[in-house]
């Protein structure tokens, strides 16, 4: 899996075409972990779409790999002699990979058919060893590897690179492929990728591609389409304008609410949505169960990767640090806490088909 960005003037390779394509590695590995650990026992309809994915980036992983092992490797070993260390280091990263990725392809079988959590845990555990092994190796070819490439192999010939990858896949994933690639590149990056495309392959991604790929990734991440995700903004933005009013403080079944205000992980904006909590420990517990809805809650993408926000609980306002907790934990106290004051939660969590996770604010 190849693309390229540009020609460069001094004819060489434009190696960075690689770095672009381990990020798509990098992030995607580490993304199926979280969504397979976060789905819930039994959910075979949303295990499905999310193992397509796993699938998608396996195949473009072997075929990124056989690209390498068929025509790059013997180039420059005929050219250059490196480091006898350095070959046997990537053979060794390239056999544990093997390994990783079979297994992976197996649970992964199993998962889709049954969804169950014993599974589900392996796989998740498995996909994160293949991806601590495969960042290892990525690091290696970009620090030892591009260098090489760089100097030895022609522009053509890192082009040849990549069209013998790009002639593995099957043309029904080409949207896929191009926008998973779209996801990973900045702005400046992902012009000049388009620019290189035929007008053909630029007109069918406007017309087709891109509305396909939008359909494709919110069913892997279980998001609302984009009108839906209007709607609740909306209902937000009502029901936070009645809290600060004094209206409508108590979710069902008496839950308290509280504001909470984060920085959106995109825009870097401030929003607030009212959500119910559980007081814990001196802080407060929220659950990001949107009501049994499948996609996760927009707060709680946004409160993930934040380090502060800031709460509203009656007329208090306050910073906080939030917490996802782990695994362990967050089955503990989904017993111990969540449903022992709020049972229902359990019938949230098997409408949504995922593990509904807890997050802990605790007072700065």
């Amino acid at each position: 899996m190849n693309i390229t960005l540009r020609e460069p003037d001094s004819g060489r390779p434009a190696v960075h075409d690689m770095v672009i394509v381990h990020r798509i590695f990098r992030r995607g590995f580490r993304e199926v972990a979280a969504l397979v650990a976060r789905t819930a026992d039994g959910a075979t309809g949303r295990a499905e779409p999310i193992a397509d994915h796993a699938a998608f980036l396996l195949d473009a992983l072997h075929h990124h790999h056989a690209a390498e092992d068929e025509y790059l490797w013997p180039l420059l070993l005929s050219r250059v002699q490196p480091r006898a260390e350095l070959v046997h280091r990537m053979e060794a990263q390239h056999q544990a990979l093997a390994g990783h990725v079979e297994q992976t392809r197996a649970l992964l079988g199993r998962w889709r058919a049954t969804a169950d959590r014993g599974t589900a845990d392996e796989l998740s555990t498995a996909v994160t060893r293949l991806a601590a092994t495969l960042t290892e190796h990525l690091d290696d070819e970009e620090r030892e590897i591009l260098p090489l490439v760089e100097e030895h192999v022609t522009a053509g010939e890192w082009a040849e690179l990549g069209q013998r990858s790009f002639d593995k896949f099957p043309r029904s994933v080409l949207p896929i492929m191009h926008g998973t690639m779209l996801e990973v590149t900045t702005p400046q990056e992902a012009a000049e990728f388009t620019a290189n495309l035929p007008t053909i392959v630029k007109v069918m991604w406007r017309l087709v591609g891109r509305r396909r790929y939008a359909r494709y990734i919110r069913r892997v991440r279980s998001q609302w389409p984009p009108f839906l995700r209007g709607l609740g903004a909306r209902a937000n933005r009502l029901a936070t304008r009645l809290y600060r009013r004094g209206v409508g403080r108590t979710a069902k079944a008496k839950l308290p609410v509280m504001l909470v205000t984060v920085r959106g992980r995109r825009s870097g904006q401030p929003r607030t949505v009212p959500i119910s909590y559980f007081p814990h420990d001196g802080g407060l517990l929220a659950a990001a169960s949107a009501g049994g809805s499948k996609p996760e809650p927009e707060w709680f993408h946004n409160v993930r990767v934040a380090d502060a926000v800031h709460l509203r609980v009656g007329d208090e306002e306050f910073d906080a640090h939030p917490r996802v907790l782990d695994r362990a934990e967050r089955d503990r106290l989904w017993q111990e806490v969540v449903l022992a004051r709020a049972p229902f939660f359990a019938d949230y969590e098997t409408k949504a088909g995922r593990v509904i996770p807890l997050v802990l604010f605790t007072p700065a």
